[in-house]
């Protein structure tokens, strides 16, 4: 982008601090930095503001501003209007005092006019901003306090003017906006910002007095003119009902505590004036007492159902408080949190207006000072869209638990009994998804520039829509006009999630895709174009290839719907029955046929249309990648794939069901014609990538499997078409377990499951092996023995490399063998069949040497150990991955070690160990410690496989918020393997465990035999010294034990077992044995 918004801002800030300084002419460094408060009756400085209103001009062209930033802009247009209108008039001739103070307060007027229509548009922006909606009521309410001014002025003065038109018109304004104000923050989703709602209520009812006192002097007014009035069917009556319906409202409001102390006492003040303006109007003593005493008796009534309310909305606030304390928390934290005390203070303000207006007038003026404190001091950080990761997740959970409460009572209906349902639950019974939409709106306030909280936003938008959609007249009363409000908040939402968030790639699919789906029936391709334009003009995708390919390849996929979606309506498989969408189901039992003759004249000319905006579309993209990036060859591989299966199944079939039209039969050439784009479009995406993916080809083949011959002979020339492919395919792809040095520029760097490619994100290795697999079926099926042979020997070319150890999604293909084949080396006969290398041993020894495994020297190709074993680059260097760990990274920061394990072990398999990697640092002394995490981490499992499906799981696992990216690892987790893990045989069925197993017999056997002989012969007994255990003498099936026992003798101390005097050590070569007594015969 060509702008610094920190720059911006910061320019904007030094402006105001030099318009509203304190009045001094000159100022030192530290004063130029300091905070700007504008002295008592101080005039700002005209030329800085104007400097600042530039800015903020210039800052909304490119980004929208936050609320503090949108209040601020108003506060200065209102300052700046004033400013120049009462510098144009101080140089006029002839202004008096009157005249002065007349012209002043139509100064102030007109300003106030501009402020409000800031902050109007500052209200579409942010309407779940309570102290925004604040700002706006009061310098609405101060307006009509100002023409109030003038009005009293001109009938002094006996000016007729447009005063009573006026006023009217801007106490209808104030209404309306107070009924926004309520819908936005006055159903409970601002709590802890109790303060500000409190003060909205206080307003809304002084409003209420103020237009009660105008009626009473206007009833009066009439009846010392000689009018007969009747007082019961006036206004009065009827603010009075809006004043119970205030009361009423202002209870079942939940706000935090402190917001509440003053409720009763505000109500009782706003009550008495009340009753007190509606009595004057009546002279005799009589009627007065009657009146008093029904407003007594109302308000005794009123009173009760105020008590019960709140009663019933403390058990609401204690819910809600809970989840708001953790936002004031989380707001705290990051430094954004609203000083409610320091703000909303009592502050008393010298009256500098009119005094002969009336007290109710008078309360309707902006207290200034507030708003100076509020607005001048650019030391604040609230409300200036600096809500960080931790806001969001905390306005996110108290979402998340309202949107799983909302959605299931939805699937079950409306709360049966609501004396039995929760406060949360009747709270939702009440405002429905609008008290959702409201806390959404106001987290946006706080966070204008968090990704993961616009796209929850949208999806619930679009989730609500979309229930609503099969719903009858929306589901509920005056549906319709609901589902529409609700489509036109969609709409606006995705638009301002784009202006917060220009740098996110999901934000404009989920706009397109939005605009798709409620704009169905009047789409034109240029709205989805003109949001690509959109992204390509602000520029914070240009550098991500990858991002402007996916969404340029979503806008046709937004085309395509409307096409389906357009002709859907109109025709079916099923007999007689239509009006289905495209993503409906179709019945098994299909009688009928599809055809196009059910259009009407319009829809075929707007399907024409949409084929041939669709091709444009993809030709743009064609272009696109040619000039931009001519050299990625993965993103020409992606784009040609969509393509081809787009003309392959919707634009070429449509295309020829319309040439039918109007014509009973079509030529062969006809078709040809029209399924020759979709041919063209599969040659170029087998011939994107070299070497071509085997899935590429897999899509070529599987089109033409399903291409229907229209003759005989051309049955036989599509087989032969199709042989003819599997022979490019298989002479274009490589081998398995073959590396290939990819280019920089040509390397895969896909984000996610954005660019819809699937077969570059697929192992190369699986796709390979299905397509061999395939390829033998089709053979088998269709094919002759030469054939068949020919196509074994291309798949064993492939598949030399191949190491069946390493688990693959796809099965290994079966080859059989064929006589002209390479020989197998037959196993009974490999004495006689093999050259045998054997040492000149003696004849007793031949059979022992045979029983063991023979070195068989053979032409076969014997693999290396490093064959089939996976490689992590680490810088330049390539490194043997451990077979049982994965690296994990891009965690968030406050991922611990049991967060890993908890997610795979659930997900993928047992886990031996997992750590985060963090920073090592050396404190004092040199002692090490950890640092924070590098948002990364190791994890250790115990089988094989483990690590295979946790690579599956890369870019779709979400681990603390966060998809996480998954590769092997060159380390382990841990050093020391615990006992019982990482067994490549299970227990028991190891070499070690065999070997240990034959000991024991022959030990348990020798015992046997010493414990008879070991009486009469232990004198004589010898141990022999040829170096040989008696395992394996008794495994060539020589036993000399028994005869070397006999003929041996010793003489020892004690008597010893055999079993004692055999043991040895395993894995050391045993030292030439020694006699214990008689020497060898």
């Amino acid at each position: 982008m060509s702008y610094n918004y920190d720059d911006c801002v910061n320019s904007i800030q030094e402006s105001r601090r030099k318009a509203y300084h304190a009045g001094a002419a000159t100022t030192n460094a530290a004063d130029a930095t300091s905070s700007a408060v504008i002295a008592p009756g101080a005039s700002p400085d005209l030329e800085a503001l104007q400097q600042s209103m530039d800015g903020f001009a210039n800052l909304s062209t490119h980004c929208p501003m936050t609320p503090l930033l949108w209040m601020q802009y108003a506060y200065d247009s209102e300052n700046l209007i004033e400013g120049l209108m009462m510098m144009e008039y101080s140089t006029m001739e002839g202004g008096g005092d009157p005249h002065m103070c007349h012209h002043k307060m139509q100064c102030r007027k007109s300003a106030l006019e501009s402020s409000t229509g800031i902050l109007q548009l500052a209200l579409t922006e942010f309407s779940g901003c309570a102290l925004l909606h604040l700002y706006y009521l009061e310098s609405l309410a101060d307006c009509i306090y100002q023409s109030e001014g003038l009005h009293q002025m001109n009938s002094q003065n006996g000016i007729v003017g447009m005063e009573v038109d006026d006023q009217k018109a801007m106490r209808d304004n104030l209404s309306t906006a107070f009924e926004q104000a309520w819908e936005s923050v006055g159903r409970g989703t601002h709590v802890n910002e109790g303060m500000i709602v409190s003060e909205i209520y206080r307003l809304h009812g002084s409003f209420l007095l103020y237009n009660l006192s105008s009626a009473v002097i206007e009833l009066k007014a009439q009846t010392r003119n000689g009018n007969s009035v009747n007082i019961d069917d006036t206004e009065t009556y009827a603010i009075i009902q809006q004043m119970s319906a205030l009361f009423q409202r202002w209870s079942k409001t939940p706000m935090g505590e402190g917001s509440n102390d003053e409720m009763m006492q505000d109500m009782e003040y706003l009550w008495d004036e009340a009753c007190s303006l509606l009595l004057s109007l009546y002279d005799e003593e009589n009627q007065q007492l009657h009146r008093k005493n029904a407003l007594k008796q109302q308000k005794s009534a009123l009173w009760d159902i105020i008590d019960q309310e709140r009663k019933n909305t403390s058990s609401l606030t204690n819910v809600l408080s809970s989840f708001e304390n953790e936002m004031d928390v989380a707001l705290s934290n990051e430094g954004i949190a609203l000083p409610m005390q320091t703000l909303f203070h009592p502050i008393l303000e010298q009256s500098n207006g009119n005094d002969s207006l009336g007290s109710y007038a008078q309360s309707l003026k902006k207290c200034n000072a507030k708003w100076n404190t509020i607005l001048l001091d650019d030391k604040h950080r609230f409300l200036l869209g600096f809500g960080g990761n931790e806001t969001s997740r905390a306005f996110l959970k108290a979402i998340t638990f309202l949107q799983r409460i909302y959605v299931d009572m939805m699937k079950r209906g409306k709360a049966a009994d609501v004396a039995e349902s929760s406060p949360v639950e009747c709270c939702i019974t009440t405002y429905q998804s609008s008290f959702i939409i409201s806390l959404y709106e106001r987290a946006v306030s706080e966070c204008p520039t968090v990704e993961q909280l616009w796209t929850a936003y949208m999806t619930f938008l679009r989730d609500e829509w979309t229930r609503r959609r099969s719903l009858p007249n929306g589901g509920i009363q005056g549906g319709t006009n609901q589902k529409e409000q609700l489509a036109y908040t969609l709409q606006s939402v995705s638009h301002r999630a784009v202006r917060n968030c220009p740098y996110s790639c999901v934000l404009f699919e989920i706009r397109m895709t939005t605009l798709g789906l409620i704009s169905a029936s009047t789409l034109d391709p240029d709205d989805i174009h003109a949001v690509i334009k959109e992204v390509t003009d602000l520029g914070f995708l240009a550098g991500n290839r990858e991002a402007m390919l996916h969404l340029r390849l979503v806008a046709i996929l937004v085309a395509k719907r409307r096409l389906l979606s357009l002709i859907s309506m109109g025709t079916t498989a099923t007999s007689s029955v239509s009006g289905k969408d495209y993503d409906d189901a179709e019945a098994h039992d299909t009688e009928g046929t599809i055809s196009c003759t059910s259009l009407s004249p319009n829809d075929t000319e707007e399907v024409r249309d949409l084929l041939e905006d669709i091709r444009d579309m993809y030709d743009e993209v064609d272009t696109f990648l040619f000039n931009s990036y001519p050299a990625w060859a993965e993103g020409k591989a992606a784009f040609w794939k969509n393509r081809a299966l787009s003309e392959a199944y919707v634009l070429c079939p449509i295309d020829t069901a319309l040439s039918k039209l109007g014509d009973d039969e079509v030529s062969e050439d006809g078709s040809a014609m029209t399924n020759k784009k979709a041919v063209q479009c599969f040659e170029k995406l087998v011939k994107a990538l070299k070497p071509s993916h085997p899935d590429a080809w897999r899509e070529y083949i599987r089109y033409a499997m399903q291409s229907q011959p229209l003759t005989i002979a051309a049955t036989v020339a599509s087989l032969r078409k199709i042989r003819g492919l599997y022979n490019r395919a298989m002479s274009s792809v490589k081998k398995a377990c073959q590396e290939t040095s990819l280019s920089v520029d040509n390397k895969q760097s896909w984000m996610g499951t954005g660019v819809h490619a699937a077969f570059l994100e697929r192992d190369y290795d699986s796709s390979l092996i299905d397509l061999c697999r395939e390829y033998l079926d089709f053979e088998r099926s269709y094919g002759s023995l030469e054939s068949f042979s020919h196509a074994q020997t291309q798949v064993r070319s492939k598949l030399i490399n191949w190491n069946p150890s390493v688990p693959t999604t796809a099965p290994l293909p079966h080859i059989e063998e064929h006589p002209i084949a390479k020989r197998k080396l037959e196993t009974n006969n490999v004495a006689a069949e093999a050259n045998v290398t054997i040492g000149d041993e003696d004849e007793d020894e031949d059979n022992q040497m045979l029983s063991k495994r023979a070195k068989v020297k053979t032409d076969l190709k014997q693999p290396k150990k490093t064959d089939g074993v996976h490689k992590v680059r680490i810088g330049k260097l390539d490194y043997p991955a451990h077979p049982f760990t994965i690296h994990v990274s891009k965690l968030s920061k406050e991922t611990q070690d049991m967060d890993l394990v908890d997610a795979f072990s659930h997900e993928v398999g047992a886990v031996v160990h997992a750590k985060i990697l963090r920073e090592k640092l050396t404190g004092k002394g040199g002692h090490h410690y950890h640092g924070e995490s590098k948002c990364c981490g190791l994890v250790q499992f115990e089988e094989r496989s483990s690590v295979e499906n946790a690579l599956q799981k890369d870019g779709v696992l979400e681990i603390g918020g966060k998809l996480v990216k998954i590769q092997r690892s060159h380390l382990p987790a841990i050093s020391v393997v615990p006992a019982g893990m990482h067994r490549v045989n299970p227990k028991g069925e190891g070499k070690m465990s065999k070997r240990n197993e034959i000991k024991k017999m022959n030990t348990h056997a020798g015992s046997a035999t010493s414990g008879t002989g070991a009486k009469s012969n232990v004198d004589s007994m010898d141990i022999d010294d040829d170096g040989r255990g008696n395992n394996e003498q008794e495994g060539a099936g020589i036993d000399r034990s028994k005869e070397k026992a006999n003929s041996a003798t010793i003489t020892s101390p004690s008597s010893l077992p055999l079993g004692v005097l055999s043991l040895k050590p395993t894995h050391v070569r045993p030292k030439p044995k020694i006699s214990l007594g008689s020497k060898k015969k």
